[in-house]
């Protein structure tokens, strides 16, 4: 049975011989002094054995392994006997582990067997020699040796064998779990190939001037070495602080190693641990190694930093992707889709999620002709395989191609590849804009038409001075040959061909500018005439369009300018006329009040008994002067001012007119009138239905030429109603509507004219309601259905124009 003890070979026989000697001594004396003398001995033994645990505490420091052969041991048959075995069960793992010595074997043969099997160099031994060939020497004549052998990973285990009293020892001394002091000279990494290093000692130094935190552990987890990165990591200054307290970087890290320590199997995470105060995201790597296990800590802060940017770039891809109104999808290399944004199912006019996420390409082409959402192919079986090839014959050159799905839809499809050998399909829908393109083409077709039917000329020049378009009037107009208008000719060439027709070179300067220059204010639509040399008038308009073009027409105005002059010959002929008409008319309109006052005095005279009393019939005769003299005198009146509104020489009179009382004022005006007739009247109208500021004067004209006209036209028995509202902006609307005879709808056009009555009279009471109604800033309305009655509306602002009244009537 191993006994694992932490002694030397030469204390051992040293304790053992001291042990016996003082357990001899003490029963001698026991037997000489007998019982008196037991206290003592007992309290001596308690010191002896107090100094050899001391002893033991002392020896156990040595961290190796140490073989001993008792004294009497031969060597049978050549094979090794069995040595007792004591020492460090660091090391002894550590042989097992470089050794490759399984759990099943013989401990101390297989360690012996596997140490013969490496390569030595002795130290002490002159002659060549091997490790086998030393052990032996070592048993059976007690010759010593020291030898260092080297493992196949490159690194040391030194072996010394010596004699002790009659006792054949063997020291193994494994360098890589050596104390913390010595253990600077060599390490064994795993995570380092250093089977070509020769230097150990350099490779050491590499690891210990390393950024980041290097540990190693034992098989129990315990921390035995770290570099000084670590020493800062954790802020301890001296290593042998972080062996005795045993500090890891943290509890994850120490989960991790442990983890590693227990399955073999190597760890690598990043974590976020805290490092001299500090929270980093750190790459922890853990590897199994001879004898433990080591690890390290790197700062992953900046890869993850990028990590981060990489994976916001991408989900800002993949977000810009599925907002496009294109159909995008990606196959990788291998035919797989890898991507699809969400405007796949929407071009193609399918549900959402109708493709699978691990759909090959081939898989894809069929789904879509099972849906008939592809081009109708006579072959479909060559067209798929021609789509297929892609991936491995790309050609140089990858055109857009359209495809005209059965729905009608037309897809326009771009192919690429990228240096992986992925494909990425885009489509984009346009069906409607080859619907407007053809419409455009359409419309192109029936302006060139359209333009060709126009009489003017009509010409586009480009802001390089190319005509663009141009219509069959143009070139008649200035006797362009098809030779010239080919192929876009400039400017400057169609000058020198009319120039003889029109030789101002100025002209023509100032016209190419607005059509070359970029000045906005040159850039300004401007128009024109001119008279060329062959007698023709030419306008002229020069206009930009909004896509930087202009557009220049002309047109022969020859005739329309002779026409233009003999009209306003004969207009201002009109005008004399007309001057001479309101000049007769107000001449002898003043001229017949004279008369008229004269007959209208002389009747009033006779009708009230000055020249004796009047018969019944003599009275009634000169009733019907006196009626005749007011009609007279009122249509006189009306003539006047019209011809004064005319003439712009009506000044209003303005004031405050309250409505209420003007419309009961005026119906009593007329009230005997209708009673004569046998005609109703009735008033609708609030009594604060409000004052307006007007001139009352032509207010009662207006109310009385309404009222008189709706009783001319209404029937005994028929009714006649006057009324008035408020309107908006704090004006009136004031109405008179009947039940008489109406007017014929054909007639209703001329009914605000001078002079136009549809059933007799003189036709002045109309016109002058709209003239007066006019001038005081408001409109006159009319609604009349024959035989049923008429309705006429006129609207009052609040205030009449001030620029209507006397200025010394203002307010």
């Amino acid at each position: 049975m191993l006994q694992i003890a932490m002694i030397t070979p030469t204390m051992t026989v040293i304790v053992s011989f001291l042990l016996a000697s003082v357990c001899l001594l003490l029963l001698i004396k026991s037997w000489v002094f007998g019982n008196s003398t037991l206290d003592h001995i007992r309290k001596q033994y308690r010191d002896s054995k107090f100094k050899v645990n001391s002893l033991e505490a002392v020896i156990s420091a040595f961290p190796g392994v140490v073989m001993v052969w008792e004294q009497g041991r031969k060597i049978e048959g050549g094979a090794w006997t069995r040595p007792r075995m004591v020492g460090s069960p660091a090391t002894l793992a550590a042989l097992q582990s470089a050794l490759n010595i399984g759990n099943g074997e013989n401990l101390t043969d297989s360690i012996l067997n596997g140490l013969s099997q490496l390569n030595a160099n002795f130290v002490s031994v002159k002659d060549e020699t091997d490790f086998s060939s030393s052990v032996l020497e070592l048993l059976s004549d007690g010759k010593s040796f020291s030898a260092r052998l080297e493992t196949s990973q490159g690194y040391a285990i030194d072996v010394e064998g010596r004699v002790a009293h009659g006792q054949s020892v063997l020291w193994i001394n494994d360098q890589s779990v050596r104390g913390p002091d010595e253990a600077n000279a060599i390490r064994r990494l795993d995570i380092v190939d250093i089977k070509e290093e020769n230097d150990l000692v350099a490779f050491v130094e590499m690891v210990n001037r390393a950024p980041f935190p290097v540990w190693r552990c034992d098989s129990r987890g315990r921390i035995q070495w770290a570099n000084p990165a670590y020493m800062n990591a954790v802020g301890r200054e001296r290593m042998q602080t972080v062996i005795n307290e045993q500090i890891y970087l943290d509890e994850i890290c120490e989960a991790q190693l442990n983890a590693t320590l227990e399955t073999g199997e190597r760890g690598d995470n990043i974590e976020t641990i805290v490092i001299n105060g500090r929270r980093r995201s750190t790459q922890i790597i853990t590897l199994s190694i001879p004898g433990g296990a080591t690890g390290f800590a790197i700062d992953a802060s900046e890869a993850e930093s990028y990590k981060e940017i990489l994976a916001h770039h991408v989900r800002a891809h993949d977000q810009l992707l599925n907002n496009m109104e294109e159909a995008i999808i990606i196959f990788s290399s291998a035919q797989k889709m890898t991507f699809r944004n969400r405007s796949v199912e929407d071009i193609f006019d399918l549900p959402k999620n109708s493709f699978n996420p691990d759909l090959t390409h081939s898989q894809w082409l069929d789904r879509l002709r099972s849906l008939r959402k592809l081009p109708e192919q006579s072959d479909y079986a060559a067209w798929k395989t021609k789509e297929l090839s892609l991936y491995t014959n790309w050609p140089k050159e990858m055109v857009p191609e359209l495809w005209e799905l059965p729905n009608g839809k037309i897809l326009r499809l771009m192919r690429m590849r990228d240096a992986s050998g992925s494909i990425s399909l885009l489509f984009s829908d346009i069906t409607d804009k080859m619907q407007l393109q053809s419409q455009y083409n359409t419309l192109i077709n029936v302006q060139a038409a359209t333009l060709d039917k126009l009489s003017e000329g009509i010409a586009v020049f480009a802001t390089d001075g190319r005509l663009k378009i141009f219509n069959k009037a143009f070139a008649s107009l200035w006797g362009l040959s098809p030779e010239i208008l080919k192929n876009e000719p400039r400017f400057d060439d169609i000058v020198s061909e009319v120039l003889p027709l029109y030789h101002d070179k100025m002209f023509w300067q100032n016209l190419k500018g607005r059509a070359t220059d970029p000045d906005p204010q040159i850039r300004q639509q401007v128009q024109g005439e001119i008279r060329r040399s062959d007698d023709k008038t030419i306008s002229w308009l020069s206009k930009p369009l909004p896509d930087g073009a202009t557009l220049m027409a002309w047109d022969d105005v020859t005739q329309e300018r002779k026409t233009e002059a003999a009209l306003i010959e004969r207009a201002e002929a009109l005008e004399a006329a007309d001057a001479i008409k309101s000049d007769f008319v107000g001449h002898v309109s003043y001229q017949l009040r004279t008369p008229l006052t004269t007959i209208s005095g002389y009747a009033d005279f006779l009708q009230n008994g000055g020249a004796g009393e009047l018969s019944d019939k003599q009275s009634e005769y000169v009733f019907a002067v006196q009626s005749a003299s007011e009609d007279l005198a009122k249509i006189i009146n009306d003539i006047l001012d019209i011809s004064a509104i005319e003439a712009n020489v009506l000044d209003l009179e303005l004031g405050d007119v309250d409505v209420y009382d003007l419309l009961l004022n005026s119906l009593d005006y007329v009230a005997t009138k209708a009673e004569d007739t046998k005609k109703s009247l009735r008033l609708t109208c609030p009594e604060d239905v409000g004052v307006i500021r007007a001139d009352e004067k032509r207010m009662k004209q207006i109310v009385y030429n309404l009222l008189n006209n709706a009783l001319r036209f209404t029937k005994p028995g028929g009714h006649v109603e006057l009324g008035a509202r408020a309107g908006e902006n704090g004006g009136v609307e004031i109405w008179v509507k009947d039940d008489g005879v109406g007017i014929p709808s054909e007639r209703q056009p001329k009914v605000f004219e001078t002079f136009q009555s549809t059933r007799g009279g003189a036709g002045l009471g109309l016109a002058l309601v709209q003239r007066f109604v006019e001038v005081h800033g408001g409109w006159v309305d009319l609604a009349s259905e024959e035989d049923e009655g008429t309705h006429v509306t006129c609207y009052l602002p609040a205030v009449a124009p001030v620029s209507s009244g006397r200025p010394e009537l203002e307010l």
